[in-house]
């Protein structure tokens, strides 16, 4: 049975069992063959990894940690001044929401904010704004469930001027305070109810009013990170834009990724054809992915409640690299950390401070990566081993991830970009068994060739120089 499915059933079995299982089987003489090779002359931009965060997290001690360790350039957050929704008018200018804004300001809402932009600036981290939804008096409700909503929520045109001028008062607020995001999403997944839904044509309506307001109030640096849908509508969104030639307003062009590898890997399934896209639409940051089952027969159906195993932590790791391998310049993991009021755990630390599986898995991808370069993806020829590689300066990177019960011989090469790839600088490896060392053995490199034997149930991002 391939994995993530045999993967993740052995992940609940107790870690000595796992040991004995695999040990036996870590013998290169079983190792299947994976051949690939990557040609740099096809290359897209990557430019860095980062998480979903929220600002009611009173200790960030942990958090920043863990950023740190990720070597994290992005954080996706929420930050929105109080404005009552009984002050919100129809005809609500720039100006007038500001002074809402001052009105309901506290010392409470500024420390916190001020607090976020030091433990930011710490860390030399960009923040990506999200603003969920529209508010409630400008949207059109029906009782009709939407996903976990028991209602569902649609755009009105004719509130998008004031929308749009009551996130840039929003925005404006965060700037004064010395936060400097680098992109806002002007809504969560505008092709469901659940948050505020919009036609294609209205969210390129909504692109070009916010745009101009922005520029027009001086934050011509933040740019817009759009549509936000998943696979299955990204292109639907990305014809809106361009039919009303609003695709010039988005500065990202942004999904949200929840599904299996083994389905992310099959260039066959729409859904993953429309997104591949390698920089066509401008730089592409996936602004929230994780591992999602699709059907009650699914193990992931369980494991996406309790991200605590291994299984899933290599799962999301698979992903992230074939998302690169795809075309993504930028992956924003959901979520850093859970918290207790929150129904669903994905995170990559628990409400308490603890390190789960998927925390050292993408630690193990992503804090040797450097913060820009180039990326180019590969089919490995082999079912459960995912493969990407960057190239950046003096630097090769080879990420990987072997999602099979066997070990596997990799066999890479590089063309097309920089020589700096014929000796192994260092490697950070994870693996199931618990032995990060063991993921990766007998890597070796000359002349841009490179050889190993991958345990199974591991990950790992070799350097070479």
């Amino acid at each position: 049975m391939n994995l993530p499915h045999r993967l993740l059933r052995l992940a609940a079995v107790q870690a000595a069992v796992l040991g004995g299982l695999w040990g036996a089987s870590l013998a290169p003489a079983h190792a299947a063959a994976g051949d690939m090779s990557f040609d740099f002359a096809n290359s897209h931009p990557y430019l860095g990894f980062g998480t979903q965060v929220w600002l009611n997290n009173k200790d960030t001690s942990a958090a920043s940690k863990m950023l740190r360790d990720l070597n994290a350039r992005y954080v996706r957050v929420s930050l929105t001044p109080k404005i009552l929704l009984n002050q919100l008018k129809p005809d609500l200018t720039v100006e007038q929401a500001s002074a809402l804004i001052k009105a309901n300001d506290s010392a409470e809402q500024r420390q916190r904010f001020s607090a976020f932009r030091d433990q930011m600036k710490a860390l030399n981290i960009e923040p990506v704004l999200i603003f969920w939804r529209m508010p409630e008096p400008w949207v059109e409700t029906k009782s009709k469930k939407a996903g976990s909503k028991s209602q569902s929520n649609y755009a009105k045109p004719e509130f998008f001027d004031a929308y749009a001028n009551v996130m840039v008062a929003q925005m404006l607020y965060s700037t004064q305070l010395g936060i400097a995001p680098v992109a806002v999403e002007l809504t969560n997944e505008p092709h469901g109810a659940w948050a505020t839904k919009f036609s294609d044509e209205e969210y390129a309506m909504l692109a070009q009013k916010a745009r101009a307001t922005m520029d027009r109030y001086g934050l011509q640096k933040i740019r817009i990170a759009g549509p936000g849908a998943n696979l299955k509508n990204f292109d639907h969104f990305i014809g809106g834009l361009k039919a009303r030639n609003a695709l010039g307003t988005i500065g990202f062009a942004s999904a949200h990724v929840y599904t299996t590898p083994d389905k992310l890997a099959d260039s066959r399934l729409d859904d993953v054809g429309s997104f591949v896209g390698r920089g066509k639409f401008g730089p592409v940051m996936i602004t929230e992915f994780n591992v999602k089952g699709d059907d009650e027969d699914s193990p992931l159906v369980s494991e996406k409640r309790d991200n605590a195993t291994p299984g899933f932590g290599l799962a999301a790791g698979a992903d992230a690299i074939l998302l690169i391998g795809h075309g993504a310049s930028a992956l924003i993991y959901w979520q850093l950390q859970d918290f207790n009021w929150q129904k669903r755990s994905l995170g990559m630390i628990s409400d308490s401070g603890e390190r789960r599986p998927v925390a050292q898995v993408m630690q193990a991808l992503f804090s040797p990566l450097p913060r820009g370069g180039k990326a180019v993806g590969t089919r490995t020829g082999v079912p459960n081993l995912y493969a990407t590689a960057l190239q950046e300066g003096d630097k090769t990177y080879l990420m990987l991830a072997n999602l099979s019960d066997k070990p596997q011989a990799v066999n890479a090469s590089f063309k097309g970009g920089t020589d700096h790839c014929g000796a192994v600088e260092r490697v950070t490896g994870y693996a199931m068994n618990g032995d990060p060392a063991s993921a990766l053995k007998g890597a070796s490199a000359r002349a841009c060739q490179f050889q190993a034997t991958m345990a199974p149930g591991s990950a790992a991002t070799v350097v070479l120089r």
